[in-house]
């Protein structure tokens, strides 16, 4: 048993020690190694499970001191510790001259069990000797299995290492000890500290879980009447004392200056921190529980929590404040290696370099307003303000973008700036203005570039602050600008009627009229003009046609051009011949090819192919475009639409609904989504279902004025939902072809008119082979049923249900 329990070190009364901690410590293993940094609450595990452990071997607990430094002052600590047990240890006639002899061969011959717990096991050897000390100490456990040896340290040892490849060893690591958002909880019930288990999980966060730094916080926050727990992040006093304490400078200094970048990997670490060996640091500090380190594509990412970084930081700011520029300094420069604009930008106005920020943003300024947003504005923001009023990018950035860049990457497509359609924007707006930048041109491009990488709200906003500036400067002469930006981004959401308001309004209007009398349409106009098209298509007006032939092809194959691709398919899937549509396919797969990949435009041109090879029937070709397609937002709907045309309808519904609940879905497939499934489900006798699926189809192509997608029910399904009401069925769009149901085009389809139950029940008898099946789906009697099959077959000339099945894929059907 122990000698006496006082003599154990002094712990906290609320240590936050968890209970299977205690537990594998008191299985009693060979070796037992507890490691992490100060504060972890290694002693505070090892005393309690000796307080609570019953039946233990005599047992010898030694906190080591510096004196242990050295191999021989080691082997003297342990030797004086030993003693109380074995007093002749002391009066061996080499004890002094050779403590480690007597030490070791009095371990390896003692023949009674015995518990040795060492403490601070860090110090042993820390200057000389540290292996050796190892070597035996494993080798003794392994010659003697009466002894028992618990070592608690801060660093990773070859004890451990090795050790564990020769005996049975418990590790407990800084992992085992940290504390848990429930352990926190519940500590602070019991300091009577109020506080939210949300609030407790984020304190882990930010602490990393360290025990002995949260307790100093909520030992803070009890202290103020334990009424609030905002002050147990306060707690970096601890994390700073810890750091000043620290023996070794290079260690020091390594924390400190990996602490000023938020992640680095080891290159990254080599340069900001280049004294010592930087792979033995990195593997002391992340074993000590102080880094987090994190897989990526690159490689190995560490960073520290939060406010272990913050308190790094403070102490860095206060004790050496000219280091934190020197590394931001480097770390600019390794950025600027690694072609990482925001990161350069970043360092660069850390470090105080403004003319190289300011070269980073006008070089760069299209990547960052795609890419890094968030990044762009925190920049701006810590510029000078005389230099803030100067710089056209720096008032935008901090004056526009700041309003709208969210610190949370939004869903979208690769892609940034389209370099020729920025020229030509630029271009437009200083043919009219004789002037270079502007708060205008940028707001423009800005909106140019949201939109092609699909960010429709902060592309609106772009161009609705266009708009505004305008109005606000050149009265009504330039409001043309945003209002195009407007009603393209409308048009593209699937809002015809919205975007349509926006194009008639009268400087729009005025404006198009004249580029288009003088032959001068330019990007600016092929935006509008392009605009006007697709909501003129997805509207069915018959205008549609005219906007068509009004669109000007593009110079650069870049996306603006793509866009125009686009709307012409559209068109031509729902106006077009079976050689025009199979034309279009063509076209489409072309443009392809000039398109950046994971772009938007890509995204909207790979599934209008799909569609496209639907119409023309190339249903076999089709589904080879989406077997290579990502699945993602609104291109479910590509899939969704193969399903259909494959009358796989419970697939089609499954795929619709995926791109319903997708967040980067665009809000012109929402109504293409329902109408997907209220056909399928009426085509699979579900009529139930394809009604509630239909009140949304019709909801949508209300608010919006969108007719085009209503055709992909095909005109009888779509009767038959509307039931008689006269105000739905006027949606119809007149201009769409009709629809193939089994990828064949025929002009000359015979037409069968049947009831809407009767075209009720002949779409369950797909799914059910007599009257019994189809009255209880539909919620008719059986001999209801029989009457309108008996007039089906009648009307359609057909015996029996395999004869109308048949019959059904080669005729039109009008209810």
């Amino acid at each position: 048993m122990l000698r006496s329990l006082s003599g154990l070190p002094r712990i906290p009364q609320e240590s936050g020690i968890a209970d299977h901690l205690v537990q594998a410590l008191a299985r009693l293993h060979p070796l037992s190694i507890l490691r992490g940094p100060r504060g972890y609450g290694k002693t505070s595990a090892v005393v309690t499970w000796l307080r609570q452990a019953e039946g233990l071997p005599e047992t010898v607990y030694t906190t080591l001191t510096t004196g242990a430094n050295e191999q021989e002052g080691f082997w003297t600590q342990l030797r004086d510790a030993l003693v109380p047990v074995d007093d002749q240890l002391a009066a061996a006639p080499s004890a002094a001259s050779e403590p480690e002899r007597v030490v070791t061969t009095w371990l390896a011959q003692r023949r009674e069990p015995l518990l040795v717990i060492i403490d601070d096991f860090h110090e042993a050897g820390l200057r000389h000797g540290a292996a050796s000390i190892d070597d035996t100490l494993v080798d003794l456990i392994r010659q003697n299995d009466q002894l028992y040896l618990v070592a608690a340290g801060r660093t990773l040892r070859a004890l451990e290492t090795v050790g564990s490849l020769s005996v049975e060893t418990l590790v407990i690591g800084p992992d085992e000890l940290r504390m848990t958002g429930e352990m926190v909880h519940a500590l602070a019930t019991r300091m009577g500290v109020t506080m939210t288990r949300d609030r407790a999980e984020r304190i882990v966060v930010e602490l990393g879980g360290w025990p002995s730094a949260i307790r100093a916080g909520m030992q803070r926050a009890a202290a103020s009447g334990g009424h609030s727990s905002g002050e147990v992040t306060l707690a970096d006093n601890y994390i700073a004392a810890m750091v000043r304490d620290l023996r070794f400078e290079n260690v020091r200094a390594f924390l400190l200056r990996t602490a000023i970048p938020e992640q680095f990997d080891i290159e990254t670490a080599r340069a900001i921190a280049p004294e010592g060996n930087t792979v033995r640091m990195l593997r002391n500090i992340r074993a000590a529980g102080l880094l987090s380190e994190r897989r990526t594509i690159e490689g190995q990412s560490y960073s520290y929590p939060p406010a272990i970084r913050n308190a790094l930081i403070r102490v860095m700011r206060e004790t050496r404040p000219e280091v934190e520029l020197e590394v931001h300094q480097e770390l600019m420069r390794l950025a600027t290696s690694r072609h990482d604009p925001a990161q350069a930008l970043v360092h660069a106005v850390h470090a105080g370099q403004w003319t190289v920020a300011l070269d980073v943003i006008e070089n760069e300024w299209g990547t960052l307003l795609t890419s890094s947003p968030r990044a762009l504005v925190q920049a701006a923001q810590m510029f000078p303000a005389p230099m803030i009023a100067e710089d056209v990018r720096l008032r935008v950035a901090t004056r526009y973008l700041s309003e709208v860049a969210s610190p949370v990457t939004k869903p979208g497509w690769a892609g940034v700036e389209s370099a020729s359609f920025n020229a030509e924007i630029a271009a437009h707006r200083t043919e009219r203005v004789g002037a270079g930048d502007d708060e205008l041109l940028l707001l423009m491009q800005w909106g140019a570039a949201c939109l092609l990488m699909g960010d429709l709200d902060t592309a609106m906003y772009a161009f609705s602050q266009a708009r505004a500036w305008a109005m606000m400067t050149d009265g009504e002469t330039e409001t043309y600008l945003g209002s195009a930006g407007l009603a393209l981004v409308h048009a593209l959401q699937g809002e015809p009627d919205q975007a349509l308001r926006w194009l008639d309004e009268p400087a729009v209007v005025e404006w198009l009229a004249r580029v288009q009398q003088e032959g001068t349409v330019d990007a600016i106009a092929m935006l509008a003009l392009s605009a006007r098209a697709l909501a003129l298509v997805d509207a069915a007006r018959p205008e549609a046609a005219a906007a068509i032939e009004a669109l000007v092809e593009s110079r650069h194959r870049d996306e603006l051009w793509a866009l125009s691709v686009f709307v012409r398919s559209l068109h031509v899937m729902h106006t077009g011949s079976t050689e025009e549509v199979i034309r279009q396919a063509n076209v489409v797969r072309s443009a392809l090819r000039y398109i950046r990949r994971g772009s938007l435009m890509e995204a909207l041109l790979t599934t209008t192919l799909v569609e496209v090879l639907i119409t023309g029937g190339m249903v076999t070709v089709a589904r080879e475009v989406t077997d290579t397609m990502e699945r993602r937002g609104f291109t479910w709907n590509a899939i969704a639409r193969l399903h259909l045309a494959e009358e796989r309808y419970q697939e089609a519904i499954e795929a619709a609904r995926t791109a319903l609940r997708s967040s980067a879905v665009s809000g012109r497939y929402v109504l293409e989504a329902h109408a997907v499934i209220a056909g399928a489900q009426l085509r699979s006798g579900h009529f139930a279902a394809a009604k509630e699926a239909f009140r949304s189809v019709v909801n949508r192509a209300r608010q919006t004025g969108q007719r085009r997608g209503l055709a992909l029910m095909q005109q009888y399904a779509f009767t038959a939902l509307a039931g008689g009401d006269e105000t739905i069925l006027a949606l119809w769009p007149d201009c769409a072809a009709p629809a193939a149901t089994d990828g064949q085009i025929d002009d000359d389809l015979p037409l069968v008119t049947l009831t809407v139950r009767e075209a009720q029940v002949l779409h369950a008898l797909e799914e059910h082979a007599g009257p019994v099946g189809i009255a209880h789906a539909l919620g008719l009697s059986v001999n209801t049923v029989k009457t309108h099959m008996r007039s089906v077959y009648r009307k359609l000339d057909v015996s029996n249900r395999n004869e109308a099945l048949a019959k059904v894929r080669r005729i039109m059907i009008h209810t």
